[in-house]
Parts: C-alpha cells; sequence; structure tokens
C-alpha cells in the first residue's frame, strides 16, 4: 500500500467549459464568462486600468478571450474564468480559479482587482458561493489567495469572516513594473469549511 497517495479519495468532479454553471448567493450570481459578456468586461476593465500599473505590451482582451475559451477545472493549471454579477445582470468583477494540483485538489483564487467587489456584502456573497461549490461539490481540498501586503482591510475581514487564516508572508513573489513585490498568503481548506458550516447551522 502505498501511503503517499490514498486510494480513497472519491474523483474529483471536473467543471467543464459545457456545464451550465450558475452559483447564487444572496444578491451574487456566479456563472463562467462568455464571449457575449465582452462588453461588460471591457467597461469593467477600463475601471481596473485606471487605477493599476499594468504593463504596457499586456493585451488584456486577448487574454480574457483565451481564458473564456479554454476556461475548465478538471487537469493542472487549468483556469476557469467566473464572472461575478448583481441581480440586474451587471459585472461586478472577475473570478479567476486556477488549479495548481488536481491530485493535491488545490486550487489559488484571483480577483481581477481586488477592489473589484467594492462591497464587503457582495464579496463574502460571491465568497459564500464559490466555497460551497468547490468544498461540497467539486471535492477541492485547500482554496487560497495571494495579496499585495498593502490590500485593503475590508478585503481581509471578509476572507477571514469566510474562515480563511493567513499563513504567511511570500517574499519577491510577484513581478510587475515596479519590481519583486511580496504577497500575503491566505487560505482555507475543506474541513475548516464544513466544520465552521455545521457549527453554524
Amino acid at each position: 500500500m502505498n501511503r503517499y497517495f490514498p486510494t480513497s479519495l472519491p474523483p474529483l468532479r471536473p467543471v467543464l467549459r459545457r456545464h451550465l454553471l450558475l452559483l447564487q448567493h444572496g444578491p451574487v450570481v456566479l456563472r463562467p464568462l462568455q464571449r457575449s459578456d465582452l462588453s461588460a468586461w471591457r467597461h469593467h476593465y477600463r475601471q481596473v486600468e485606471r487605477s493599476s500599473n499594468l504593463p504596457d505590451h499586456f493585451d488584456a482582451e486577448a487574454h480574457f478571450l483565451c481564458g473564456v475559451q479554454r476556461s475548465q477545472l478538471q487537469h493542472d493549471n487549468d483556469q476557469l474564468l467566473l464572472g461575478s454579477f448583481d441581480a440586474a445582470g451587471e459585472l461586478l468583477d472577475q473570478l479567476s480559479l486556477r488549479l495548481h494540483c488536481a491530485h493535491a485538489r488545490s486550487v489559488e483564487l484571483r480577483w481581477l482587482h481586488a477592489a473589484g467587489c467594492p462591497q464587503r456584502r457582495q464579496l463574502h456573497a460571491s465568497l459564500q458561493a464559490l466555497c460551497t461549490f468547490l468544498f461540497e461539490q467539486v471535492g477541492i481540498r485547500r482554496l487560497f489567495v495571494l495579496l499585495p501586503p498593502d490590500a485593503g482591510s475590508a478585503l481581509v475581514t471578509t476572507l477571514q469572516a469566510i474562515g480563511f487564516e493567513r499563513e504567511g508572508l511570500l517574499r519577491d513573489h510577484h513581478l510587475d513594473i515596479e519590481g519583486w513585490q511580496d504577497r500575503q498568503l491566505y487560505a482555507l481548506t475543506a474541513p475548516a469549511w464544513l466544520q465552521r458550516q455545521s457549527a453554524e447551522n
């Protein structure tokens, strides 16, 4: 028996482009982004662009369309692009889920812009819907977020309210036009999430 690779794990449920995924919690709806969302995405991206230092050579629109085409969560390094929408159908933000390791069931969550969900209630609802889906239906074991050291306190407070814990600081983890940047690591595991849900219910 190989003690390093447990065989008792249930299979990871893949999330593919053809699936009609629709997640809702409170006023927020999460669904896969599509080519038809390009106009709304452009509007949102312009707002992000005004407050970010992005490299001149970065073709965001091509990156978005390519991401939509390849969007899935099944194999190592797969990425699933989701849009966070309000009740009126307005795009609040883009969420990107990257499956780092299918065997270890570890997923990184990124927003197009950390301030993309300015209202804490919207961000909380997005995370609640996402965690319920990933941990209880897909079979993900660990969800983590990398934040800049100056990330807003509202974002950190919301992550902690869901159950994320700060696990450390990654030195020189990210390179942008201003040089090497540190990142804070926040993570939530499936057992911690399920225990929290049981206690709340």
